[in-house]
């Protein structure tokens, strides 16, 4: 069976990419070096890409030169400090500038995002990136206990990801050697999730790699139905913030163990939890984050921040310090699997998912998602979401299920109680109404926004 596995991993990799193989075997030595030496690597790799960009990339040899950065790169970690950062609006107007000089020498790809605007930002990834990314990939896998060619269930939302009705034979290839079945996370009717459910229990398939919002979606549904539903072992969600009643609502629905992951397509998959759970590992050699302050001071460890991040193998469209619009803390001590990369504590959410008071002090969303959770698990509420409107109000969008529509009226006291919780952080002037809606549409992107 080892062989077996290990000869259809190879025919992957060729399929994917020549050197992923390779890439997976760096990696795989990197998790266990010396603090200091890990940062040495990283430090060296980031120097590259420093020099790489000024030497070639018009956009970042004006910024680096406005900097006063000339050409010295042996202190790589505070000179990027040095840079401005990178966001969307900057993407979309200085894209050209952007692109390296030595486009002509590589092998590279086109990519896009719409992000949680909708507004597309196109961007460009050399195959040296690529391959780097599927090893990542390939990594995280096997810290779930998944091997290429074991059966998986894939429950995406992204129609180009899916390709449905439209797959290339190489794309029929990868998925028949890969051993997959996909399920469709934009259609999640109650007719299509009994489909799914039907689809699960006949496969023997004991991995899945979901949308976080559609698995668990999929598991109230379940729940709510009385639906049976067979165990899977290990539930790897991304493309979306898993919060805590998430996780606990999907482990009990598929009796599975949940690894959270973090990326998007402008750095790929960047970080993921093994099976301590203590947090989400970051690749270190092919990824430099930052957590900082509004100040834009690096954040102390437990302290919440935003993230950049500096995708460290893309050379044909360098992109330093990125936006990525989330909120992050890093995790203080070790973690007891023994890796040393660095671990994000927890993925707070998105920049705009945050509430703010009026001291301009911040609320995170666990905060609200957590308070009227608690309601939604108790089966009447489908879906919800919290809109701050002003420093003291707060509207909150209800989607009752049919079971609950009639409970839904007469449900004054669990709404008093969500009330009187939020206003404790909120403050006692705080105005919260709620409004029953028949649906709430997910952002351009596709994903559900709870805040």
């Amino acid at each position: 069976m080892g062989f077996a596995r290990k000869t259809l991993q190879r025919v992957a990799f060729a399929l994917m990419g020549s050197k992923a193989g390779a890439h997976l075997r760096q990696l795989k030595d990197s998790q266990r070096l010396p603090v200091q030496q890990l940062q040495d690597a990283q430090h060296a790799r980031l120097s590259r890409l420093l020099k790489h960009a000024y030497d070639n990339v018009p956009y970042y040899r004006e910024v680096m030169t406005a900097a006063g950065i000339t050409g010295d790169f042996q202190q790589p970690a505070d000179l990027l400090r040095r840079l401005p950062y990178l966001d969307r609006q900057a993407l979309l107007a200085n894209g050209e500038t952007l692109k390296s000089a030595d486009l002509g020498r590589r092998k590279w790809k086109a990519n896009t995002s719409g992000g949680s605007t909708g507004e597309p930002v196109r961007f460009i990834q050399d195959l040296e990136y690529l391959d780097w990314a599927r090893a990542v990939t390939s990594l995280f896998d096997q810290w779930a206990g998944y091997h290429m060619g074991m059966p998986k269930i894939l429950l995406w939302g992204s129609e180009r990801d899916l390709l449905v009705g439209k797959e290339t034979p190489e794309f029929r290839a990868k998925r028949l050697i890969k051993n997959e079945i996909i399920l469709n996370s934009f259609k999640m009717t109650p007719e299509h999730m009994r489909k799914y459910v039907d689809i699960i229990n006949a496969s023997s398939a004991q991995h899945m790699l979901a949308y976080a919002e559609g698995v668990y979606e999929l598991s109230r549904f379940i729940e709510q139905e009385g639906l049976a539903v067979r165990p899977i072992r290990v539930i790897a969600t991304a493309a979306g913030t898993l919060h805590p009643h998430m996780r606990e609502t999907i482990e009990r629905v598929f009796r599975a163990h949940t690894f959270n992951r973090y990326g998007s397509r402008e750095m790929a998959g960047a970080a993921s939890e093994c099976d301590q759970q203590t947090g989400l590992h970051v690749s270190a050699l092919t990824h430099y984050i930052e957590i900082v302050r509004p100040d834009g001071t690096p954040a102390d460890p437990g302290e919440m921040g935003e993230i950049l991040v500096t995708p460290m193998t893309n050379y044909a469209m360098p992109m330093l310090r990125y936006r990525i619009g989330d909120m992050a803390m890093w995790a203080e001590g070790d973690c007891p699997c023994g890796c040393t990369w660095p671990r994000l504590a927890q993925i707070v959410g998105r920049v705009t998912d945050v509430f703010v008071r009026r001291d301009g002090s911040v609320v995170t969303p666990e905060f609200f998602i957590h308070i009227v959770g608690v309601v939604c698990n108790t089966g009447w509420i489908k879906r919800f979401q919290v809109i701050q409107e002003d420093y003291e109000r707060i509207r909150i969008l209800i989607v009752p299920t049919e079971a609950g529509a009639d409970v839904a009226q007469q449900s004054e006291a669990a709404m008093e109680d969500i009330r009187t919780k939020l206003r404790v952080c909120m403050g006692a002037d705080c105005v919260i109404d709620f409004e029953f809606v028949e649906t709430i549409e997910p952002s351009p992107s596709g994903k559900y926004l709870y805040t």
